[in-house]
């Protein structure tokens, strides 16, 4: 298992209830996480730093409070491949609750903080807090479907409607829906993910940018960019 950065104090079975029943309300109820998760183990990952391994067993379930993840998956020839990509409000490790080992490597794509519970106390929910516990199984089964829209969006078509597609699932993760901003994984990430080179990344985002389909936005160090959704949207369709 990976070292851990931070580990805050006490996490008895009150505050555990209280809150996973929180964790799972949507933020535009007005909840604060980090308030409302007061007194829970929380995590801080470095970008690149390994959350927890495939193979590993199963002892706790996280939820995302900030940053971005990305879920590995190692092939029998030792290769990983990026196979999901998870931020805020995203829970991580739910397969633990059909089976004993994690399923992918989670790795931090930028600055990470997270919150977990253990396995036991997830476990618990399904007596203490049924109708919770089933909706964050809902999420699991959510995360399964995007699983198979990821193969359909990103592993067919030609690369220049690859590279948009996901550029605009990148701003949808981020900013939330309809967002016309993005922040750019690196181009081995984009590679990785769409199954191509880099140099083929490459080649449609500096295409992307000359045509304006994407403006960095120059007061922003974190290569944010503004989106023409109209030309992603079109470039997406071909």
């Amino acid at each position: 298992m990976p070292t851990w950065k931070r580990e805050s104090d006490g996490f008895n079975g009150n505050i555990a209830n209280v809150a996973v029943r929180n964790l799972v309300r949507n933020e535009s109820s007005g909840f604060s996480f980090p308030d409302t998760l007061k007194g829970s183990k929380k995590r801080r990952f470095s970008s690149k730093e390994i959350i927890y391994r495939q193979n590993d067993r199963v002892d706790r379930v996280f939820m995302i409070l900030s940053g971005m993840v990305e879920l590995l998956s190692y092939l029998p020839n030792g290769r990983a491949r990026i196979v999901r990509l998870h931020s805020h409000n995203h829970w991580l490790g739910l397969e633990g609750s059909v089976g004993p080992f994690y399923e992918h490597t989670a790795i931090a794509v930028d600055n990470v903080e997270v919150a977990y519970i253990s396995l036991e106390k997830f476990f618990a929910l399904e007596w203490e807090n049924p109708h919770q516990y089933c909706q964050i199984l809902k999420q699991g089964y959510k995360y399964l479907a995007q699983a198979d829209r990821w193969i359909a969006d990103f592993s067919t078509g030609g690369i220049k409607s690859r590279v948009a597609r996901l550029v605009a699932f990148l701003a949808k993760l981020e900013y939330g829906e309809s967002s016309t901003r993005v922040e750019l994984l690196t181009v081995h990430e984009m590679a990785d993910i769409l199954g191509v080179t880099p140099e083929s990344v490459s080649r449609i985002l500096a295409e992307f940018k000359r045509t304006h389909t994407l403006h960095r936005l120059e007061s922003h160090s974190d290569g944010l960019y503004e989106i023409d959704s109209y030309r992603l949207q079109q470039d997406a369709r071909q």
